[in-house]
């Protein structure tokens, strides 16, 4: 098992080439032939939703949506959000992911942990 993430169109390429070489199953949106760069941060947790992967994002708008979807009685697969200066902090948000990755591929936690979480990366 492994963690499974989707990141945000915003979200460096190099996070997702380390997170990769750390055994993390990431996947960029803009590799996802059916899902265009513009997005809506909906579809985006929807898509994500629906294959298992949390999503990794600095858009505050997840905070919001997390809510929403909680107070419609909906689930999702977990959401890593960061602060929008942690855009150039590669190397914070990949060393907190890989911290979850650990977890799940030890045994002590697994995706189903992160139903529903919004997690904040600092």
């Amino acid at each position: 098992m492994t963690l499974m993430i989707l990141a945000d169109t915003h979200i460096a390429k190099a996070i997702s080439v380390q997170l990769r070489q750390k055994g993390v199953d990431a996947l960029r949106l803009e590799e996802i032939a059916d899902m265009p760069n513009n997005s809506s941060d909906k579809q985006i947790l929807t898509y994500a939703t629906v294959r298992g992967r949390a999503v990794l994002s600095l858009d505050d708008d997840f905070d919001v949506l997390h809510t929403e979807w909680l107070s419609q009685g909906k689930s999702h697969a977990g959401i890593f959000r960061g602060q929008s200066y942690l855009q150039g902090n590669i190397g914070i948000i990949v060393n907190n992911l890989i911290e979850y990755h650990e977890l799940i591929v030890s045994g002590a936690g697994t995706m189903e942990d992160l139903r529903s979480q919004l997690i904040f990366i600092s």
